[in-house]
C-alpha cells in the first residue's frame, strides 16, 4: 500500500523536472551598459549637436580607443567636428567610459536624421590567468534619431497687396539713425573690450600645476613605472600600458591638455602650441609611438624587452624639471 501511495507523487516530480528550464544554459549578466544622450531633440541646418555615449562596465573590460578618431569615424549624414573621451571610476567598483561627439549636418528637406550606430571594441581580462582574451569583442551603440528644422518656408512666396506710402517726419528718421549708431558703437566697444580681456588672459595664463606638485607627480609615476618588471608578454603589456597612461596623465596635469583621445602626432602639435622645448616634444611622441607599437603591433611584444631600457631613459628625460 505504501508503494502505491508514493507512485503518483513520483510521477508528478518527474514531469516537473522535465518541464523546468536548465540553469546551465542561462545567459550571464551583462558586463556593461550603454547610455546615449543628446543636448537637443532637434537642430537647424548647420547647427551643432552634442552626442554623449556613456558606458558603465566591469573593471576587467578594456576598450580599444584607437579607432575613435575623427579621420576614422563615418557618421553620415553628420559631420564630426570634435571628439572627447574620458575614463574614470564608477560606483560599485565599476568604471566609466564617456565619449562626446560634436556633430553638425547640412541636410535639407528631411523631417529627421539618424545618427548611425557605432562599434566599440573591447578585450576581457582574465584575473585568474593574469591575461586578456586574444580576440576583441564588439559592443554596439544603437542608432539615434534627431529632428531637423529648416528656415525655408513651406511654400512659394505670395505677392503682397500694394499699400499706400505713408510719409514720415524727418525727426523720427533722425531719431532712428541716432539710436542705430549708438547701438553699433556700444556693440563695437563691448566687443573690443572682450577681445582685449581675452588676449590679456592668454598672456598671463600659466599651467595650473605648480612646480612642486609636478615634481611630486613625476617622482610617483617614475617609481611606479620602474617597479614594473618581468619579461612575460603580460608583464610587458602592463609596463607599456602603464607608461603610456601615466605620460598622458602627466601632460594633462602639467599643461592642461586633454590627451586621452589624441594620437602621438596630435599630442606633439599640442605641445608645440604650448611652447614646450623641441627635444622634449620629440621624446614624448617617440615614447608614445613605441608604447602603441608594442601594445598593438603584430610583433610588438618581441621587441618590448629590448626597447624597455631606452624607453625608461627617454621617460626620465621627459620628467626632468624644465627651466622656467
Amino acid at each position: 500500500m505504501k508503494r502505491v501511495a508514493w507512485l503518483p507523487i513520483t510521477l508528478l516530480w518527474l514531469i516537473a523536472s522535465a518541464a523546468s528550464p536548465q540553469v546551465k544554459g542561462a545567459a550571464q549578466p551583462a558586463k556593461f551598459s550603454i547610455m546615449t544622450r543628446l543636448d537637443k531633440t532637434a537642430l537647424w541646418v548647420g547647427d551643432r549637436l552634442s552626442y554623449k555615449i556613456q558606458v558603465i562596465h566591469d573593471p576587467d573590460i578594456e576598450f580599444v580607443l584607437d579607432q575613435l578618431k575623427k579621420e576614422r569615424l563615418s557618421l553620415a549624414p553628420f559631420v564630426l567636428r570634435e571628439i572627447a573621451i574620458r575614463q574614470g571610476k564608477w560606483a560599485g567598483g565599476k568604471r566609466r567610459l564617456e565619449i562626446t561627439l560634436l556633430l553638425s549636418s547640412y541636410e535639407i528637406g528631411r523631417p529627421e536624421l539618424t545618427i548611425p550606430s557605432l562599434d566599440l571594441y573591447y578585450f576581457i581580462h582574465d584575473p585568474a590567468a593574469g591575461k586578456r582574451e586574444p580576440q576583441a569583442q564588439v559592443a554596439k551603440v544603437p542608432a539615434m534619431r534627431v529632428g531637423l528644422r529648416s528656415t525655408l518656408s513651406g511654400g512659394p512666396p505670395q505677392p503682397r497687396d500694394a499699400k499706400p506710402i505713408v510719409p514720415r517726419g524727418i525727426g523720427r528718421g533722425l531719431l532712428a539713425l541716432v539710436l542705430g549708431l549708438a547701438g553699433m558703437i556700444f556693440l563695437a566697444v563691448r566687443g573690443a573690450r572682450r577681445i582685449w580681456t581675452a588676449r590679456a588672459a592668454d598672456r598671463e595664463k600659466k599651467p595650473g600645476l605648480s612646480p612642486q606638485a609636478r615634481a611630486r607627480l613625476a617622482q610617483e609615476g617614475w617609481a611606479r613605472i620602474r617597479a614594473l618588471g618581468g619579461e612575460s608578454p603580460e608583464d610587458l603589456t602592463r609596463f607599456y600600458t602603464e607608461t603610456s597612461q601615466f605620460l598622458r596623465h602627466y601632460l594633462s596635469q602639467w599643461l592642461e591638455i586633454e590627451t586621452a583621445g589624441l594620437t602621438p602626432e596630435e599630442i606633439e602639435a599640442a605641445l608645440e602650441r604650448a611652447k614646450v622645448d623641441g627635444p622634449i616634444v620629440r621624446e614624448v611622441r617617440a615614447v608614445l609611438e613605441q608604447c602603441d607599437a608594442v601594445r598593438y603591433g603584430r610583433d610588438g611584444l618581441k621587441l618590448g624587452a629590448e626597447l624597455r631600457p631606452r624607453l625608461l631613459e627617454a621617460v626620465e628625460r621627459i620628467l626632468r624639471p624644465q627651466p622656467a
